[in-house]
């Protein structure tokens, strides 16, 4: 008999390639397809943890170029595991493009179930939990387990793709770290996060995503999938070639329209001279002369330059500020005046009711003098 100590296995663990994501559909493609060769080069299994597809009904090339990748990777020899995303969970009844994938042969769907994979005698065991809405996500999850029966000597993994409320600061009520540690497994895989992590000493591992897609600070760092060796129980990230991403803040203080223009101009000469094929983020911030508003400084952006104008922010929030406070003034003024006219007229009118009166004075006499009608 084996025990989990004895395994030597190589888990390729994959996540989010969002195969079709419109804005960088061909990095989505390209970088999947290395992401999934090169596992399939190193590894025994493949697992993927959600969102292959960035939608729920992809296109016909889209799921041509899927397709594709996994007959490769099948041709190889090496099983693929994968269980939908966000981006992939349809209405209960409806096909989703995990379930072709698995008509077509090419991947073992999970989704509130597991598979044995077995190898010169050694036991993995895979649970799979598709996306589903968060709110639900600790009960739903917590009853499908209670149909995985554990093997003797097995190494035990549960696959989902969830909101981890410590990981992306949200409110209470979701998965957390302290309900995947008590789980009954050697490892948890989770998607839906797109930068990798590692939580719970390794036992929570996130792969993140192999295409960028938010253009978020975080997604400067490199693309790739982790291999995971079941005897040291160590993970090893394997970074993919893809194209650079440069995240750039630029501030400017008490700035002409010209001096803007010019500044970010040169900024993006300098960064295509580093890497002329890469996608860039500048967030202009600061202050601008007198006069002049954020919504002056129009750039027009290149392709796969993207820019975000956040000039003159505290201004407009200062404005925002003041139309909040004066709202809530008025507020506290209808209160004052409701709760004044209630006081005079205690115990001795009681045809109307103050806080109606009100609204029908705010709305015109006329009005008024129709709601006092008897």
């Amino acid at each position: 008999m084996f025990c989990a100590s004895d395994i030597i296995m190589r888990i390729g663990i994959i996540a989010d390639n969002h195969l079709g994501y419109p804005r960088f559909e061909n990095d989505s493609y390209i970088q999947a397809e290395r992401a999934f060769s090169s596992a399939a080069e190193r590894c025994d299994l493949i697992i993927v943890a959600g969102d292959i597809f960035d939608a729920r009904v992809p296109k016909l090339e889209t799921l041509e170029k899927g397709l594709q990748i996994f007959n490769d990777v099948k041709k190889k020899g090496v099983p693929v595991f994968a269980i939908h995303g966000n981006h992939e969970r349809r209405t209960k009844g409806m096909t989703n493009p995990l379930e072709l994938l698995l008509t077509a042969g090419v991947v073992k769907y999970l989704h509130g179930n597991g598979e044995t994979f077995e190898k010169n005698g050694e036991k993995i065991q895979i649970f799979g939990v598709g996306n589903i809405p968060d709110m639900y996500a600790k009960n739903t999850i917590a009853k499908a387990i209670e149909r995985f029966v554990p093997e003797p000597g097995a190494f035990k993994i549960l696959v989902i793709h969830q909101t981890i409320s410590e990981i992306l600061k949200t409110e209470e009520g979701e998965l957390t770290l302290d309900f995947l540690e008590s789980l009954p497994f050697d490892l948890v895989i989770n998607g839906h996060v797109h930068n990798r992590m590692e939580w719970l000493n390794g036992k929570l591992l996130i792969p993140g995503s192999t295409v960028v897609t938010q253009l978020k600070k975080d997604e400067t760092e490199p693309r790739g999938y982790y291999i995971y060796d079941t005897r040291t129980r160590k993970a090893e990230y394997i970074p993919i070639a893809c194209r650079d991403f440069f995240y750039e803040e630029m501030v400017f203080e008490n700035a002409s329209e010209e001096e803007v223009r010019q500044k970010v101009k040169k900024k993006i000469e300098e960064l295509r001279e580093k890497s002329p094929t890469a996608i860039v983020l500048l967030k202009i911030k600061g202050t601008l002369k007198e006069g002049l508003l954020s919504s002056d400084i129009a750039i027009e952006e290149e392709k796969d330059i993207y820019i975000v104008n956040e000039l003159n922010a505290v201004d407009i929030k200062s404005k925002l500020d003041k139309i909040r406070k004066i709202r809530e003034e008025k507020a506290s003024v209808k209160e004052i005046a409701v709760a004044e006219l209630e006081k005079r007229i205690e115990g001795k009118i009681t045809l109307f009711k103050p806080l109606e009166l009100f609204d029908r004075l705010v709305e015109g006499p006329e009005e008024a003098l129709e709601y006092l009608k008897i």
